[in-house]
């Protein structure tokens, strides 16, 4: 993982891929795959720690499963294959599974994969053709190459590893040069977890993201875009147009409702509060982009119980406090913002009130098809957008720049994790990822850090420190929106659900084969 061992851990992965084979070769146990895979996951998100304390280990005994579904993949497609082959289809094609659906239908879990482990590495350059899943393909190639190497496995396991790697180097381009740039403010203002839910009030909350919002406006910055981080606004965010009631619950306290007329109103007020020292010219207006919980409206004679629907939105306003583009997180945290199969399952309703008394949260967020980039207005380009885990999925940030985005914004709250820990580089880590990919510039507005700007080569300018109560100007380099796409976003992102497929199609073979050979093998009737 990025981050251990100082960041010169990596080769390691290969290390650790190749004792994979070999405890596959010497037919272990399932159950000691999913063990180990019990370990690994809860090394791999120690930081929930911060969450609760038994957090990595729930989490770790959930997706050690991965691990002995692997071991199944592995099992099966060892039937038609060698052994170290059956390995090198079935790791990266579990990998994938996983990353992009996982298999207990609360969508993909793409943290600590193989390829996440070469972030560090100087194979991260050929991520503008390779992506993240198609270092995941390398690494799995990588510990077969090991394993040649050392004179346990035929040459040939050489081979894909080889052919990957010239593919990449012969493909590699750099970055398309910026256009222009964008003016963005960004707010770190380290309010803490259980401050923000159960102790400010909104209105206190407000207050002090202001005190450092004021002091940027004060030392003269005039930015294009004034950026607070995910949920960071604290008020209900709200459409222009919405008619009936906002209703929601708190924990221990009577249900809050509100006119729909009444939220927009305070809205608008205090986005206005917000930009008032702002000293931009006319012709050059400031607008401000935050995350917030949105909340649609429920009809004044719903009956008593209905709640409003929310998610978790992207919101821009002008100056004036006008609404003028908003859209929805896409992907939500597994236990944390959803549920399986969309909190249909018996208990579910029961497990978000626990949820809603233990963390202040209910896991029983929505979306909507409304998603990144935002629209150009005024000076403000096409911009994509990711909200906090987000950050890890690349189909997000691809689908945008597909899409017109010409530079993304990542609005992250991470103090559920602490700021002292390798959480924060990790996300930067991801964020590198993202960029190499997309081709894109990332700026980083976070609430604890690490704010940061993140170019399309994949190099790093650091914002305020982590835990740093501060402002922090940055230009974001935007493309030209005719720019030539990377070859990730090309053809790149392919490769490895084109290996899956090739998974699949022989663990079919397999399968069935073997079923056919089981009846075959059946005495008849005389």
């Amino acid at each position: 993982m990025p981050g251990w061992l100082g960041g010169w851990g990596w080769p390691l992965i290969f290390v650790a891929v190749a004792l994979r084979y070999v405890g596959w070769q010497r037919k272990s146990n399932l159950w000691f795959d999913y063990l180990a895979g019990v370990v690994f996951w809860g090394l791999s998100f120690v930081f929930l720690v911060h969450v609760h304390p038994l957090a990595p280990v729930g989490a770790a005994f959930i997706l050690g499963s991965c691990w002995f579904v692997e071991g199944l993949l592995y099992r099966l497609l060892s039937r038609r294959l060698s052994s170290h082959l059956a390995a090198m289809f079935a790791l990266p094609a579990a990998e994938y599974i996983r990353m992009t659906w996982f298999y207990l239908l609360v969508g993909g879990v793409p943290w600590a994969s193989l390829g996440f482990a070469l972030e560090s590495s100087p194979l991260i350059a050929l991520a503008d053709v390779l992506g993240e899943s198609g270092l995941v393909l390398f690494a799995s190639f990588g510990g077969a190459l090991l394993l040649v190497v050392i004179g346990q496995a035929s040459k040939t396991l050489a081979i894909p590893a080889i052919v990957l790697l010239i593919v990449a180097l012969v493909m590699h381009r750099p970055p398309v040069q910026a256009e222009s740039t964008l003016s963005c403010l960004s707010i770190q203002p380290v309010v803490r977890v259980e401050d923000k839910n159960r102790i400010l009030s909104a209105s206190d909350f407000f207050k002090v993201q202001m005190e450092v919002t004021d002091s940027a406006f004060e030392a003269g910055v005039q930015p294009d875009l004034l950026l607070w981080a995910e949920t960071m606004w604290p008020f209900p965010g709200v459409e222009e147009e919405a008619v009936g009631e906002m209703r929601r619950p708190w924990a221990g306290l009577p249900n809050e409702v509100h006119s729909m007329e009444t939220v927009r109103t305070r809205q608008k007020t205090m986005v206005k509060v917000a930009l008032e020292l702002a000293t931009n010219p006319p012709e050059r207006p400031v607008y401000f982009l935050t995350g917030a919980h949105f909340y649609y409206p429920v009809a004044a004679s719903a009956p008593d119980g209905e709640y409003s629907p929310r998610n978790t939105e992207f919101v821009l306003f002008d100056r004036y406090g006008s609404l003028i583009q908003h859209f929805s997180k896409q992907e939500l945290v597994p236990f944390g913002e959803s549920l399986p199969m969309g909190g249909a399952l018996p208990g579910s309703a029961g497990f978000v009130r626990w949820a809603h008394r233990t963390f202040g949260l209910r896991p029983d967020f929505g979306r909507t098809e409304q998603t990144g980039p935002l629209q150009a207005t005024g000076q403000l380009p096409r911009l994509g957008g990711a909200v906090c885990w987000e950050n890890v999925f690349e189909s997000a940030f691809r689908s945008q720049a597909d899409d017109g985005a010409q530079a993304f914004v990542i609005l992250s709250n991470e103090d559920w994790f602490g700021y002292d820990g390798i959480e924060m580089d990790q996300m930067v880590s991801a964020t590198r990822l993202r960029a190499l990919e997309s081709g894109l510039a990332i700026l980083r507005c976070t609430n604890t850090g690490q704010t940061c700007l993140v170019y399309p080569d994949g190099s790093v300018d650091l914002g305020p420190a982590p835990g740093e109560i501060s402002w922090w100007q940055a230009d974001l380099p935007i493309a030209p929106s005719s720019g030539t796409a990377t070859a990730y976003r090309s053809w790149g992102w392919a490769l490895l659900p084109l290996w899956t497929l090739c998974t699949a199609f022989i663990g079919l073979i397999s399968l069935f084969g073997r079923k056919r050979q089981v009846a075959a093998a059946q005495p008849t009737d005389g």
